[in-house]
């Protein structure tokens, strides 16, 4: 048997496995790839809280990436939560000159409230980090951050055009603006924004209450299609169509709670070239 297309993510390690390295490795594995992990922080948390967290040193953590690049065929990358300037800077310094597409999901904050954006954090991130990326995508408020808006989202509608040119434009890079802050009439568009062109991806909202995970699963499949050698404008729909699935096939435990979990599944349905969309999953 040959060995299978290998990516790496780097990012927190959620204890529940909905978010973080365990949602990338499952959606790695969906896809057939063999997936790698740097874990920059041990993340205690459910779907509704974090608990707490703790980072691993950057040392740690760049040795990790060191030791995964000299040893195996590295086709795509991805990063997730990273946590302090510090570990943003570790990353951005393993990875420079590698050559190896990058995928940036900017984690600012969890889906349950906590923060990880610190103004240092995102200073690292817009010199550093994100200048490598193929393509990033951040949401809403994740990209107003990164562009240092201040913008109520309850009383305000910021173009979500105007916001992936301005931050592409800012960084020389791809942006995907995932739109699940600006669902309109059950609907919710994604706006990519490369080289001077927009397009976007509208698709239906689909209403999970207390989920997590859908950003680091949307993104790791970006990943995973990028390293079977998919460019981003078949990757990205392509995602999309996982993501629908996933989301629509998930299950919730009978707790008091009522605790929603995304499930990724261990195979891919049936027929997926009509399932990506007449696109053949190679």
């Amino acid at each position: 048997m040959s060995p299978p297309v290998v990516t790496l993510t780097i990012a927190g390690s959620d204890c529940c496995a909905g978010a973080g390295i365990q949602a990338d490795l499952k959606t790695f594995s969906l896809l057939g790839l063999h997936g790698l992990t740097a874990i920059s922080t041990i993340v205690v948390q459910t779907p509704f809280k974090v608990h707490s967290y703790q980072e691993v040193s950057p040392e740690t953590l760049t040795e990790q990436i060191q030791v995964l690049l000299e040893s195996y065929p590295i086709a795509a990358i991805k990063t997730g939560l990273l946590g302090s300037s510090s570990h943003i800077s570790a990353v951005a310094a393993a990875l420079t000159g590698t050559k190896i597409p990058l995928v940036i999901d900017p984690v600012l904050s969890a889906s349950s409230g906590a923060d990880f954006g610190s103004p240092a954090a995102v200073e690292a991130y817009m010199t550093e980090l994100l200048p490598l990326a193929l393509v990033t995508t951040p949401n809403l408020p994740e990209a107003l951050r990164l562009l240092r808006q201040n913008h109520d989202l309850d009383s305000e509608r910021p173009c979500p055009n105007e916001i992936a040119k301005e931050l592409s434009s800012s960084l020389g890079i791809s942006v995907l603006l995932t739109g699940g802050h600006s669902v309109t009439e059950g609907l919710l568009t994604d706006t990519f924004y490369s080289r001077g062109t927009t397009r976007e991806f509208t698709h239906p909202w689909i209403d999970l209450p207390s989920s997590h995970g859908t950003g680091c699963t949307h993104s790791a499949a970006i990943t995973g299609l990028l390293a079977l050698g998919y460019d981003l404008e078949k990757a990205i729909p392509m995602a999309q169509a996982l993501m629908t699935h996933i989301l629509t096939t998930s299950y919730h435990w009978p707790l008091e709670e009522r605790s929603q979990e995304i499930h990724v599944l261990n195979q891919l349905p049936p027929k997926s070239a009509n399932f990506f969309g007449g696109i053949e999953l190679e």
